[in-house]
């Protein structure tokens, strides 16, 4: 059985990890369009813009939790390997109650998502405290628990589950006419 568990987070560990460590997905900047690349060139990237059709509250709860996330996960301005250094990274490393300090923050984030319009969802919430328990409990494994917790992520996956909830949601609202701009 145990066996079993550790295949299932191993697997989707290395699945969803390789599209955001190696830059397939990135949740903080998406690349220009051709339409408005003016002088810049192609492949430029600029922060990602709050998707279409949000509530003002909705809009304002993205934009806090890609903060927060940047924050934790990227936000030290350096890069190890290609991958971005956040205050997670120096918090995971603190004997005996890093990791615990390190999940508090990251269910901190779960709970501002909470906030948008309606709450989350049951099975959002779901996947969200399951990436921040995952994230925790690889963690508590000494150094090398460490390391896969700072290439996991937890932060800038709950990030983009948000997005795509929400940018489906504003897509609705423009669809139904319930959004005035």
């Amino acid at each position: 059985m145990t066996s079993m568990v550790s295949k299932f987070f191993a697997r989707r560990f290395l699945q969803s990890s390789a599209g955001l460590v190696f830059g397939k997905e990135d949740p903080y900047h998406e690349e220009i369009p051709q339409d408005e690349l003016g002088r810049k060139k192609k492949g430029s990237k600029r922060k990602r813009q709050v998707p279409p059709g949000l509530s003002q509250n909705d809009a304002k709860v993205l934009t806090e939790v890609r903060r927060r996330a940047y924050r934790l996960d990227q936000s030290l301005g350096f890069w190890c390997c290609g991958i971005g250094i956040g205050w997670n990274a120096i918090i995971i490393f603190i004997p005996g109650i890093g990791a615990a300090i390190a999940a508090c923050l990251s269910y901190n984030v779960v709970q501002a998502a909470n906030k948008i319009d309606g709450g989350l969802p049951n099975w959002l919430y779901t996947e969200m405290m399951a990436n921040v328990s995952f994230d925790f409990g690889i963690s508590l494994v000494p150094l090398l628990g460490s390391i896969a917790s700072v290439l996991y992520k937890a932060n800038s996956r709950n990030l983009l589950l948000l997005e795509k909830y929400l940018k489906e949601r504003g897509q609705s609202n423009i669809a139904n006419g319930n959004f005035a701009h």
